[in-house]
């Protein structure tokens, strides 16, 4: 029966079911006899760990001997723990437990502790562009999973890291709020690319300029010893025959010819900004300004505008706008501005949705249009017009408790005619998104795309698919751990990362998949990754297929 009950004990449940039983007599043991026998076999546990974890001590301190790995680690890690279900007072358990622990959360260790590179080529990965998932996805990398910073290089084409935030308009900021919340609860700054950071301690700021956040992400690349080669453009990405590795052919500022890279893996992270969405929208599109080419909404010359998409870029546009006494007409397929909807992908940011509000009771409000597509920009000698016609939309969902924004649309008879034409003696500004670099020819060829579905009129002249769980356009196919399904070793990190209808567009959501990309490479490369995703995972920044039911939204008329 002693047995019986050790065996028992020493599984997970003992502490909350196994030693009730005894007290009670159900097991037909004295319970007195019971905890002593439990004690005793807690003891032997422990000295058993406590033997082991010397050795291994003792091994990783001497220079001359090989050293142990981070599975003789956990051998004596699970005896310590042994020990405490048997004995949850066993203080000599406790404290070896927290040793352990602290040993394998330290890079150093695993760093010293992993296989020697189990590849031929001088980089273990190779991860294109500095922005935000780029030195994320770089930290997560070294400063948890333990890889040599000298052995994960990062190119950035620009001059400095973050350089696609240096080139927003100066009056943009992210819609996404910061606040440093790390340490009084879990959750830790929206706007973060690891944890331990924050941009609203760097910069004191809530919604960061873009120049600010560059100035974040570049203190901690600096800070962790990243290896960044800026004006550095990466111009192919070749997969060797034997699909194990890379050469990634660049081309330096200054430098005539350099030598290309050769690495065991690739992280795709060069972003979306600096590809922005222009073609196959609609006749005329090329005579359009798009709003990633403007540098400051206040140094736009003239003051009438006709923006074209009403999302998040076209409000941002047309706030700035108003607020600069510019008058502009915003010409969306989506009334975006009486959206409601529990995902905060799919709905304007609060932020967003207040600064609406204040252009609307501004001196100069913007007229709002919608639902109406763009169908042509024409050109002329004085200036543009914009042709729309009305398409017709399902009525948006709405809650009991939501609060609607005080915003007038336009002016009755406008709204009510079928065709509308808009005259600007400037270009047209187009808001409308991005293409995304995964879509240019350097990559393009080495992901699968998803075929064309049955399609439905979209947003501002594109086309949005009818099935909801279908990968969205300009979003490849990727495995759970988001590597290529076509070329094996590739990764893609960053807002083009979608599963099942789930959108990584924010910081907050698409460095949650670091972890899981950062565990695959870990493991191709020979390494131990169990403490690894242990410490992502308590930190927020493993989020695996398993989890993705937790991201589907769940608020409603309780919210």
């Amino acid at each position: 029966k002693l047995q019986f009950l050790y065996l028992i004990a020493s599984g997970r449940h003992y502490t909350s079911t196994i030693m009730p039983l005894a007290g009670e007599g159900l097991l037909g043991v004295d319970s007195a006899k019971a905890q002593q026998f439990l004690e005793g076999m807690g003891d032997a546990a422990e000295m058993k760990a406590a033997a082991l974890f010397e050795k291994l001590k003792e091994q990783l301190e001497d220079p001359d001997q090989e050293n142990p790995m981070l599975s003789e680690f956990r051998e004596a890690q699970n005896f310590f723990m042994m020990a405490l279900r048997l004995d949850p007072d066993n203080e000599e358990a406790k404290e070896g437990c927290e040793e352990i622990k602290e040993i394998l959360k330290n890079v150093e260790t695993r760093r010293r502790l992993a296989a020697e590179p189990n590849h031929p080529e001088p980089y273990d990965v190779v991860i294109v562009g500095a922005g935000a998932s780029g030195i994320g996805v770089g930290l997560m990398l070294t400063s948890v999973f333990g890889l040599d910073t000298e052995r994960v290089l990062i190119v950035e084409r620009g001059e400095q890291v973050g350089e696609t935030f240096r080139r927003w308009p100066k009056e943009m900021r992210f819609i996404s709020p910061s606040f440093n919340a790390q340490g009084w609860t879990k959750s830790f700054d929206l706007n973060s690319v690891a944890h331990g950071t924050s941009p609203a301690f760097t910069l004191h700021a809530e919604h960061p300029t873009g120049e600010q956040y560059a100035t974040y992400l570049a203190s901690i690349a600096k800070e962790n010893k990243l290896n960044v080669r800026t004006q550095t453009e990466v111009t192919a990405v070749k997969p060797f025959a034997d699909e194990k590795g890379f050469e990634v052919a660049v081309a330096a500022a200054g430098c005539d010819a350099v030598a290309p890279l050769r690495c065991r893996y690739v992280v795709w992270a060069a972003g979306e900004f600096q590809y922005p969405k222009t073609g196959g929208l609609f006749p005329g599109a090329e005579h359009c300004m798009h709003n990633s080419s403007v540098r400051s909404w206040a140094e736009l010359p003239g003051d009438e505008y006709v923006v074209i998409g009403g999302y998040e870029s076209g409000m941002d546009a047309a706030f700035n706008l108003s607020n600069n006494r510019k008058r502009c007409a915003v010409v969306s397929s989506t009334a975006h501005w009486n959206v409601t909807n529990p995902d905060p992908s799919v709905e304007l940011a609060p932020y967003t949705a207040a600064r609406v509000v204040a252009a609307a009771r501004s001196e100069c409000p913007p007229r709002l249009l919608a639902p109406f597509r763009v169908t042509a920009v024409e050109k002329s000698s004085t200036g543009w017009s914009v042709l729309a016609k009305r398409i017709e939309k399902e009525a948006p969902l709405t809650h009991e408790h939501r609060v609607k924004l005080h915003v007038d649309p336009a002016t009755a008879g406008e709204a009510a005619e079928s065709e509308i034409t808009l005259t600007t003696p400037h270009p047209p500004l187009l808001c409308v998104g991005f293409e995304g670099s995964q879509t240019t020819g350097i990559v393009k060829d080495l992901f699968a795309w998803p075929k064309k579905e049955e399609e439905n009129e979209g947003d501002e002249g594109g086309k949005e698919k009818a099935d909801a769980a279908v990968v969205a356009e300009g979003c490849p196919k990727l495995s759970g751990v988001d590597e290529s399904t076509k070329t094996p070793g590739l990764y893609l990190c960053g807002p083009m990362v979608q599963h099942d209808g789930l959108s990584f567009c924010f910081v907050y959501k698409f460095r949650q998949r670091f972890g899981v990309v950062a565990e695959s490479i870990a493991k191709g490369l020979g390494f131990d990754t169990t403490a690894a995703v242990d410490d992502a995972k308590e930190k927020d920044m493993y989020l695996d297929e398993s989890n993705f039911s937790c991201c589907e939204a769940a608020c409603g008329e309780d919210c």
